[in-house]
């Protein structure tokens, strides 16, 4: 048996893909969620939600709309 500590792994986030460039994010809603942000994916086609680091990407073929 090693003394060495256990590796620690970076907390894992969730992943959700959307059809729209735009998108709300509650943090799921209930006591565990946070106030309703509406984010807006970039030319990157992914957004990271500030409160709870739910990770938005755009489907495959999916526009992201504009001008």
């Amino acid at each position: 048996m090693s003394n060495a500590p256990a590796a620690q792994k970076a907390p894992q986030f969730e992943t959700i893909t959307v059809e729209s460039a735009s998108v709300g994010c509650d943090g799921g809603g209930g006591p565990l969620g946070h106030p309703l942000v509406y984010l807006h994916l970039g030319h990157d086609r992914q957004v990271t939600c500030p409160y709870c680091s739910r990770n938005f990407v755009l489907a495959e073929g999916a526009k992201l709309g504009g001008h």
